[in-house]
């Protein structure tokens, strides 16, 4: 397979159902490894994700014209960003798209210098992917008797 074309645009609320759709497909694995059923992406409601929409910077992600996934983000200050949530379809994982991804964000913001994210401390390949990204562990919460997550931040 050749290179994948991708963009990065904001969200259209018509895009909202096929969105909440790809990122619960996304999560679906972690919510029974993790019986996280209140703050789960996987348990999100229609609602809640529309207001997630208006009340941050909502991203989609097309690769080669479909939609693929998206990119939840909380501007923290004019140059710090918390990327809250970040999902692609099954289709699209394992393909080199995430790395391409987290760069052109970066790109699209010039002035934000501190990155946020957090992962569950038991997925070694999102914390391998971050960490060679140049992500460093800051601490960790417990969000549960199965899940841990790990916070991190990069510092450009």
């Amino acid at each position: 397979m050749g290179k994948l074309k991708f963009k990065i645009i904001p969200s259209k609320h018509a895009e909202a159902n096929e969105l909440l759709k790809i990122q619960k497909e996304a999560f679906h694995s972690d919510l029974i490894k993790y019986k996280d059923y209140h703050t789960s992406p996987a348990t999100e409601s229609l609602d809640y994700f529309f207001f997630r929409m208006q009340n941050s910077l909502h991203y989609s992600i097309f690769v080669e014209g479909r939609l693929a996934g998206g990119i939840c983000l909380v501007k923290q200050t004019k140059d710090h960003n918390y990327l809250y949530r970040i999902f692609l379809g099954s289709e699209f994982q394992n393909k080199g798209l995430g790395s391409k991804i987290l760069q052109e964000l970066e790109r699209q913001f010039p002035k934000v210098k501190k990155w946020l994210l957090d992962t569950p401390n038991d997925n070694r390949r999102n914390r391998h992917f971050y960490e060679k990204f140049g992500y460093k562990k800051t601490g960790e919460q417990q969000v549960n008797e199965y899940l841990t997550l790990i916070n991190y931040e990069k510092i450009l």
